[in-house]
């Protein structure tokens, strides 16, 4: 089959890695020289650049803003250079589909871009789950049933359950046969754990798929007409943008009254009621200065759209 990435224990960065960052000032900054000295005992000549991965998510989030826009041009610089091509597994495809577009349609993903996909390249299967433990955290509690259906291709099966078939397995029995098979499969696919030690029972990366699955799968209801749809659908919830739901509490606020209370006002209400609030807060009479001046912007801000 060829040669395969591999990874292996070289240092133990305990419980606060950020202890062997050194920053003499500015935006420089170093490792500690007993991360190097450990390295070069297994063997290895490491360099800054070969750190850096390693200590990013470590650093001052001052200096990681400086290095992300540095290597934003660096990636403009570097479009053009030849790439190696790369065969990606259908289930880190998948993987990396939904947390890119939160989509479970994901028709002839071997046809995507291939630029979709580089965070997989050149890494070790160790690597490539490390990966996705980060970047599964910015998945909310309710998408990861979706998600779970979607990398392991279970949502033929919710479109079965859908459709009120005959059958002596329920949907929900079906489901999770089907999605013991899959698990099944992929733990025996010595392509896809290519260069990691096998372990007696599930891979260890595959125990909290189980685990998240079936402690997902509670929230499910039989079949009923409708389902389907209200499934997919059921994170389409509006919210106001956030610099919105903050004006309007600060509004509730300064004006000592609900956010509905004050739509409901017309214009010479709310008026009053900007007069009795600014009288409270003018600074002539021991009021904020800062708190007038706000409670000001935005009686003339909310004034407008009365008038509208």
């Amino acid at each position: 089959m060829g040669s395969v990435l591999k990874s292996r224990d070289l240092f133990d960065l305990g419980t606060d890695p950020s202890q062997y960052i050194i920053y003499p000032g500015g935006n420089g900054y170093y490792f500690d020289e007993a991360v190097e000295d450990a390295l070069r005992k297994k063997g290895l000549e490491p360099t800054q650049d070969d750190l850096d991965p390693i200590f990013y998510d470590f650093l001052d989030p001052e200096i990681q803003r400086v290095i992300q826009g540095f290597e934003r041009k660096s990636q403009k610089q570097r479009s053009g250079a030849s790439r190696a091509t790369q065969s990606y597994h259908l289930f880190d495809m998948r993987r990396i589909h939904f947390l890119r577009f939160g989509s479970t349609r994901q028709p002839q993903l071997d046809r995507a871009p291939k630029k979709f996909f580089r965070v997989l390249r050149g890494k070790s299967r160790d690597e490539i789950e490390q990966h996705f433990m980060v970047a599964e955290r910015v998945l909310h509690p309710r998408e990861w049933l979706r998600y779970l259906l979607t990398i392991f291709n279970l949502m033929p099966c919710l479109a079965d359950a859908g459709a009120n078939r005959a059958d002596e397995e329920t949907p929900r029995e079906k489901m999770d046969t089907r999605f013991i098979e899959s698990i099944c499969e992929l733990d025996k696919d010595e392509a896809f754990w290519a260069g990691m030690s096998r372990e007696a029972g599930l891979q260890m990366y595959l125990r909290r798929y189980a685990i998240l699955y079936f402690d997902h799968a509670l929230q499910w209801r039989p079949a009923m007409p409708g389902y389907l749809h209200e499934f997919i659908h059921r994170h389409r919830v509006y919210r106001p943008p956030k610099k919105v739901r903050l004006n309007m509490a600060e509004a509730s606020r300064l004006f000592e009254t609900t956010w509905e209370n004050l739509k409901k006002m017309d214009s010479k209400s709310f008026t009053r009621l900007y007069r009795k609030q600014a009288l409270k807060m003018h600074p002539d009479q021991g009021g904020s200065q800062d708190r007038f001046v706000k409670l000001t912007r935005l009686y003339e801000k909310l004034l407008k759209k009365k008038g509208r």
